[in-house]
């Protein structure tokens, strides 16, 4: 079960940000290849999400450049069998002062700034089918 609700997760669009993710990631079974974007809250106070570029690196991903204004947390995936948020994400959460969410099919997890344990966002078996496939009206949409 989760800690407490998670104010991006519970929002639509952030669940369609996850799950468009995960998707573009192979469902994190086609190998160590992880997919990475940034959680954007807008000025009218809805969440977007910029994926990065993918660098089809090994078990990592990377953002070269600026992260972008209003960036309100880091979302990426990993490898089913790697389900929970490494050492090195919980140090850039602190580093950076935003959470870094880490997806599989199996759940999704957080990395939170300056808190050494991980955060269970949800802990379930194929939650990303319960991910309406267009959100409703008036709510921001995914860009890639």
């Amino acid at each position: 079960m989760a800690d407490e609700p998670d104010a991006i997760f519970v929002n639509i669009a952030g669940k369609m940000c996850f799950r468009d993710l995960l998707r573009d990631s192979g469902w994190s079974l086609n190998g160590p290849w992880e997919r990475a974007a940034f959680v954007i809250q807008q000025s009218d106070g809805s969440i977007a999400c910029q994926c990065w570029p993918s660098r089809h690196s090994y078990l990592a991903e990377s953002f070269n450049g600026l992260i972008p204004e209003n960036t309100i947390a880091i979302v990426h995936t990993h490898p089913v069998d790697f389900p929970k948020p490494s050492q090195k994400d919980k140090d850039e959460a602190t580093r950076l002062g935003i959470p870094i969410y880490v997806l599989t099919i199996r759940g999704v997890y957080k990395a939170v700034p300056g808190v050494r344990n991980t955060a269970t966002v949800l802990e379930h078996q194929a939650w990303y089918r319960q991910v309406p496939n267009k959100a409703p009206s008036g709510l921001a949409s995914v860009s890639p």
